[in-house]
């Protein structure tokens, strides 16, 4: 062989051992990168998983589910559970909450900021729990006694949560703790608009919820909205949320606009509707 053709057969060499070691570190950092966002098959058991715990997931179609369980896999990853009054906090318990979450933001926009940006920990009570009240009431005093909430969303960087009234949802409570306080948590990033999420156009969501908002307060025993919704549109917001997630068979028959509205701004269905194939 020439020393011509042994100087190019030694750059070939050197070249391929520098490029397959690069390629086979390329080849493991994105297998990480996978993992670290999980597999298919991961997500896949994921969807399963949270399919079994909130049967309302069954009538997503697939892709739909998928995109659930990639935001609950981030939900997980990111937030900080932490038991109180000695309740240890379960895996079947973060599944639950952050599957709840999750059903508010699984279209783009909502994620624009990151998801749930502000919210660093979720404290989880094994019941109702008492807080002190620091606001005066009508009469400007303030209260000596605590108030029993079942949850909080704080513009700080928790909500609290009585897993007692996230079980009570599991099982078809009309009450769904962790989508009302994680709808003010959505209400707490739109900086334009008080009871509601961030929108690139409200115009739809105010006519609407503004006269689905007076309407509430007219009625002395409304049928389907909890009737604490009138207490301002913060709490109008959570409230029709919780009655899109838990009663959407009822909320589309007696408030069509509303449902409407809510269907388009979360991206799916909550009536009872047959279950697509997988």
């Amino acid at each position: 062989m020439s020393p011509a053709a042994w100087a190019a057969l030694a750059v070939v060499v050197a070249v391929a051992l520098i490029v397959g070691p690069l390629m086979t570190l390329q080849r493991l950092a994105n297998r990480r990168a996978t993992a670290a966002d999980g597999t298919a098959t991961d997500i896949g058991d994921l969807a399963s998983r949270l399919t079994a715990l909130l049967p309302l997931l069954a009538s997503f179609p697939a892709p739909l589910r998928q995109v659930h369980a990639r935001q609950v896999a981030l939900f997980l990853r990111s937030k900080r559970f932490v038991g109180c009054d000695g309740l240890e906090v379960t895996d079947e318990m973060r599944l639950a909450i952050a599957g709840y979450a999750c059903l508010l933001v699984l279209q783009p926009q909502a994620t624009r900021n990151g998801l749930y940006p502000a919210v660093k920990q979720i404290l989880v009570y094994p019941d109702a729990f008492l807080v002190p009240v620091t606001e005066p009431d009508e009469y400007g005093l303030v209260p000596d006694e605590p108030v029993e909430r079942i949850g909080e969303s704080w513009q700080g960087d928790r909500v609290v949560l009585s897993w007692r009234d996230v079980q009570a949802a599991l099982d078809g409570d009309e009450v769904n703790v962790v989508v009302h306080e994680f709808a003010h948590q959505l209400d707490d990033e739109s900086l334009t608009a008080e009871g509601a999420p961030d929108l690139p156009d409200y115009t739809r969501w105010s006519s609407v919820m503004q006269q689905e908002y007076a309407r509430l307060q007219r009625q002395r025993r409304p049928r389907v909205l909890d009737p604490y919704g009138a207490e301002s549109p913060a709490e109008f917001f959570g409230v029709v949320v919780e009655a899109f997630i838990q009663r959407g068979d009822e909320l589309a028959e007696h408030h069509p606009a509303l449902y409407a509205l809510l269907r388009d701004t979360f991206g799916f269905d909550t009536r009872q509707l047959p279950v697509t194939a997988p």
